[in-house]
């Protein structure tokens, strides 16, 4: 039997492994071109049904009804009136409110409180040691605009932080580095008692009626407050500070009661009338400065830091007034303080701060009570001027 050779064309087994080696990449194009074309449904149709759920649920919980209501005309209201119109700062022109004070003979002056209106500093010049000489304490009457000055006995250098009544001025007669004496001047007899010695440091006096009262560094560590009798000289001690930062806290007075950091840190009233003393606490944990009046307890929460807080307490609670301020004045409804070479005045009763210095100016606050703000206008630094305005309020 005769068998037939068959033979297979190479052309064309070569193009049908090619077809078998193609099929699998067709294949693999169509998977992908599947996926994206469900995709493309997906994010065309799917995704905005479910977004459109979202939004009806979150429309159901959060809209109000959308169901007409019949509203009933009402006037129109009259226009709201700004809250703060009866502020003595408020749309003030402070060029025409704020007034220069003029000190004859003398550039400088230190120490300045404010009784009665009556603007009350140490004045006196710098010396050819460089440093300056405070001889005299000059009274400006804002309400008259005149002033005096008072020459007080000296053996030292300068008169400084003089705390004055009708009858006694009490001050540090010092040396040109601290220490000196204690010294009471007796503004109705005209004479002067030397109370005490005081070898360190500035301490500063605070009186009621014949009483003088002062925190003083006696030791390396120690520090006392002193009370003393101005009419017969005789001294007492009220309270030890051993160690203690709290007694470089100025103390105040307020009527009877006088006012300082104890030596543990708690704020102390003591009744000089009686003699009972008593706690005050104004919810901080730390107190330095306060000065009081009959609203409440402004005091700064740390050694005058530039990160620390003036704060002011009502008698409930306590509320911060201001960061970055390292001393303030306390007068009738108000505290004032200097912050970045501006001053301003806050209003405690309705929390509203006004800005005292003119835009084009720079200032340094340097002290106030009752209405009156006092301040040096730095602007220039080759001169000092000393301003005040009249910022308080009555209830």
């Amino acid at each position: 039997m005769k068998h037939e050779k068959r033979y297979r064309s190479a052309d064309k087994t070569h193009k049908r492994l090619s077809r078998f080696r193609i099929l699998p990449w067709l294949q693999l194009l169509l998977v992908l071109g599947f996926l994206a074309a469900l995709g493309f449904l997906i994010w065309r149709f799917v995704v905005p049904f479910y977004k459109g759920l979202d939004a009806h649920a979150y429309s159901c919980q959060k809209q109000p009804d959308k169901t007409p209501v019949p509203v009933t005309p009402e006037p129109t209201p009259e226009p709201t009136h700004d809250p703060y119109p009866h502020h003595a700062l408020y749309g003030a022109d402070l060029l025409s409110i704020q007034t220069e004070i003029v000190i004859p003979e003398y550039q400088y002056a230190t120490d300045v409180t404010v009784r009665d209106n009556t603007i009350i500093a140490p004045v006196g010049n710098y010396t050819q040691d460089g440093t300056a000489a405070f001889v005299r304490l000059y009274f400006y009457d804002t309400e008259t605009e005149k002033h005096t000055l008072l020459s007080l006995p000296l053996e030292y250098k300068s008169i400084r932080f003089p705390a004055v009544t009708d009858r006694w001025i009490v001050y540090l007669d010092s040396a040109a580095n601290g220490g000196g004496r204690m010294v009471a001047y007796d503004r109705e007899t005209q004479e002067a008692r030397a109370l005490k010695v005081v070898h360190t440091g500035l301490p500063i006096p605070v009186v009621y009626e014949n009483t003088a009262l002062w925190i003083e560094r006696t030791g390396q560590r120690r520090d006392k407050l002193f009370a003393v009798d101005l009419l017969t000289g005789e001294s007492a001690t009220l309270a030890i500070f051993d160690d203690s930062p709290y007694a470089l806290s100025r103390p105040c007075l307020y009527g009877s009661t006088f006012y300082y950091v104890a030596e543990d840190g708690a704020l102390t009233a003591l009744d000089l009338l009686t003699g009972k003393s008593q706690t005050v606490d104004v919810g901080a944990s730390y107190i330095h400065d306060p000065k009081v009046n009959a609203d409440g307890i402004a005091f700064l929460d740390s050694d005058h830091a530039r990160d620390g807080h003036i704060l002011w307490y009502d008698g409930e609670k306590t509320v911060e007034v201001v960061t970055g301020a390292v001393d303030f004045a306390l007068g009738n409804g108000f505290i004032a303080y200097s912050r970045y070479e501006k001053n301003y005045v806050y209003y405690y009763r309705d929390g509203t701060t006004f800005c005292t210095t003119r835009s084009d100016e720079t200032a340094m606050l340097l002290g106030g009570g009752d209405d009156v703000i006092v301040w040096m206008d730095v602007t220039w630094r080759d001169k000092d001027i000393m301003e005040y305005m009249t910022v308080g309020e009555a209830k």
